[in-house]
């Protein structure tokens, strides 16, 4: 799991669980410090006389409750415990709160009991800046968490989010990473067909006892982690270092309730379980449970793979990369000067089921990069008022900038845009002096103009070992159904460069390890890793959003030094995640379970049908020709790139693989001025009349004077191989 250098004070959020605790061991793993616990628990009212003690909240886990006190002589750790007032008056799988000030089922919602619950304390532990919970599959649970932890200013973690997929894959893997660390994880609670109340007390790391559920589940269908409320568990003991003593409970203090359905808990006795000392053989330090934690890699086994076959390449592409040869040709080393300056203009494209506004900047004298973000604010507010959109209809958006320097800044104006969950997904680099002078943001905007519902997003705002959390005003992906037939849909993603998930941290590639040649062949190294990473992170957002192919890749790259080099090992990534041989293995699908598709989805939605999942890239459209190449492809040079990287790659998904909507194409670097607008033209108007956006990447930013079109100014744009050329353009039509 490797050092966090910047380690977080945090509350655990606890129900008794085993996903809660394990994440807490998780935490403390990454060099974290647990403070506090923290419970909510069901109505005085249902505990009184014997009554059922089970509220089915479909945010906490409620079974067993009596016992969560306990804990805190367990740990060593204060439990603060609040009642549930609330009740899932929400039931939308992504939660939105409405405000204080709104007379709404808002206010009483049970995610809300949680905020007041944080709240207390936090008046007691100010310097808490962190909340971490269990939350594996569950949408439901991890946004209503997020939406609490946001509005209080705390980190949220959720180290076990997907951790089924997390290599080496394996649902069943989870409760073998519990089992390996000494978890004592006692069933209180059975909801399903498959599992009788035999079960109830028995310890579900007993591989016998596991055995047992995992049959139940493929009998009756279910997940054999319980993310569908199949069972629900208790947590009596613990790794030492950790878990200073042992809750023992008698037979004479539980008994078993039965409600409708098949369900049956186990309810406990008030001041119910003893305290054990456990064992002190362990040494001194206590913290031996952490080398039986198995460490989650970085790397899925396809990524690691590329990188470590395109090691092998790079001193050939080093070698070979000359800045001065361009396919063949010989570029000249004293090239003529392009112009610069240029003016722009907004273009809006409007089909039926888009409407793009490119080139937006602000319309006054201003000279302060904010009061500009602030203006480009208010041109877009009147722009969708006058369609009758708002912001919510905004799906992906593009920020050009001056200066990375600016961002904070401007982020946090663009971020007053959207009130919503699932904001764009968003690009955004600078530019430099490629903008247009006395321009320091510049802004496009996708709208979509079908219905809100019809939208997916994906917006994980917490700390995982799974893909970078998006803190800020974009999500990580928004899909939009298409007008073509059997249900296709086009994801735009964000932008992702090589941050480590776990620790928010850009990947630090060791010099120690140095074992090429040459400085320039291990830098050449370093940005191979970085760029695999990053384009992993691409994957695995893509994987979760159901694409199936990319209409196409763009490699950004950063720096003034061997870009051409860059770009031809980002080419040679692009083309090689692309290689059928790559993906001929046998996977392993997640178990994509949820409380929200519990309920208002029905058992079936839990089960994906072999045959209908589709792998990214999808290997049918591979073995159709071997003449099937990667999708589109080139390299953006610009002046800077978020967190200092030197990469960061965009793509737009199709989740129906033979959807061809985009198409990129170059313009030679050896055209003239008259053949750059002839060509690109030409190339722009075969697309018309279903034109649904152009986009131009060039420097030659001069020359667009009049036409319509989004523009990317650039330092240079690298075509596939490597081959410099005046203009990449992406089309993409409805």
């Amino acid at each position: 799991m490797g050092d966090n250098p910047k380690s977080l004070t945090v509350i655990g959020l606890i129900s008794g669980g085993k996903d809660s605790f394990f994440s807490v061991l998780h935490c403390l793993a990454n060099n974290h410090r647990v403070v506090a616990l923290a419970n909510l628990y069901p109505p005085q009212a249902l505990s009184l006389g014997g009554i059922s003690e089970d509220l089915n909240s479909y945010m906490y886990q409620t079974a067993g409750h009596r016992l969560t006190p306990l804990y805190s002589d367990a740990l060593g750790l204060p439990v603060f415990r609040q009642e549930i007032s609330g009740s899932a008056l929400n039931p939308s799988k992504v939660y939105e709160y409405a405000g204080d000030n709104q007379q709404d089922s808002q206010r009483v919602d049970e995610t809300e009991d949680l905020m007041e619950l944080l709240r207390r304390i936090l008046q007691q532990y100010p310097h808490v800046n962190a909340v971490c919970s269990g939350a594996i599959l569950s949408t439901y649970q991890r946004t209503r968490i997020e939406s609490v932890a946001r509005r209080l200013n705390l980190v949220p973690l959720s180290y076990l989010w997907q951790y089924p997929s997390l290599p080496p894959p394996s649902a069943g893997g989870l409760l073998d990473d519990m089992a390996a660390v000494g978890l004592d994880v006692r069933i209180v609670k059975v909801a399903s067909g498959g599992l009788e109340e035999e079960l109830l007390w028995q310890n579900l790391m007993d591989r016998k006892v596991r055995a047992r559920v995992e049959k139940g589940m493929r009998r009756f269908g279910g997940s054999v982690l319980g993310e569908g409320g199949e069972y629900e568990t208790l947590v009596v003991n613990g790794p030492m270092g950790v878990f200073r003593k042992n809750i023992v409970v008698d037979d004479q203090e539980m008994w078993i309730e039965k409600g409708g359905g098949g369900e049956a808990w186990l309810a406990f006795r008030e001041h119910a379980g003893t305290m054990v000392t456990n064992d002190d053989s362990e040494p001194s330090d206590g913290q031996e449970w952490k080398t039986l934690l198995r460490t989650i890699g970085l790397w899925d086994g396809e990524f690691e793979e590329l990188y470590h076959h395109l090691r092998g390449k790079i001193p050939f592409i080093t070698g070979q990369a000359n800045p001065h040869i361009v396919t063949g040709q010989t570029k000249a080393k004293n090239p003529r000067k392009i112009p610069t300056r240029w003016e722009v203009k907004p273009v809006v494209f409007r089909t039926q089921a888009m409407l793009t506004i490119s080139n937006m900047t602000s319309r006054g004298p201003n000279t302060i990069a904010t009061d500009q973000m602030s203006d480009i604010n208010s041109r877009i507010l009147e722009f969708l008022t006058e369609n009758d959109r708002s912001t919510d209809d905004i799906i992906f958006t593009t920020m050009l900038l001056r200066s990375m320097a600016d961002f904070p800044g401007l982020n946090s104006i663009y971020g007053q845009l959207f009130k919503r969950p699932n904001p764009p997904a968003r690009v955004t680099v600078a530019c430099g002096e490629s903008l247009p002078d006395e321009v320091s943001v510049m802004v496009s905007f996708v709208v979509n103009l079908g219905a809100l519902a019809a939208r997916e997003g994906l917006h994980i705002q917490s700390r995982s070992y799974w893909a970078p959390a998006n803190i800020g005003p974009y999500s990580q992906a928004i899909s939009v159904p298409t007008n073509t037939e059997h249900g296709s849909a086009i994801v735009y993603l964000a932008g992702q460069i090589p941050l480590v998930p776990a620790s928010m941290e850009v990947l630090q590639v060791e010099d120690g390890n140095k074992q090429m040649d040459s400085e320039n062949e291990n830098e050449m190294d370093s940005f191979s890793k970085r760029a695999c990473l990053a384009l992993q992170h691409l994957w695995r957002i893509g994987k979760t959003m159901n694409v199936s192919w990319w209409t196409g890749g763009i490699a950004f790259i950063s720096g003034k030094s061997d870009v051409r080099m860059k770009a031809i090992i980002a080419w040679e990534i692009w083309k090689g995640v692309h290689q059928k041989e790559l993906w001929e293995k046998d996977g392993v699908e997640e178990d994509g379970l949820d409380a929200w598709d519990k309920k208002y989805g029905g058992l079936g939605s839990f089960m994906k049908d072999e045959v209908e999942v589709q792998s990214l890239p999808d290997i049918a459209r591979l073995s159709i020709s071997p003449f099937v190449g990667p999708p589109g492809f080139f390299a953006v040079q610009v002046d800077e790139l978020p967190r200092g990287c030197n990469i960061e790659w965009q793509a737009l998904g199709v989740t129906n693989p033979y959807v061809d909507i985009v198409s990129y194409a170059t313009i030679s670097l050896t055209s003239s001025d008259e053949e750059f607008r002839t060509v690109l033209l030409a190339t722009v108007e075969g697309c018309r009349p279903q034109l649904q956006q152009a986009t131009v990447y060039t420097q030659r930013t001069a020359l667009l004077s009049g036409l319509s079109m989004q523009v990317f100014p650039c330092s240079a744009v690298y075509g596939p191989e490597g081959e410099e050329v005046a203009a990449g353009i992406v089309l993409q039509q409805a």
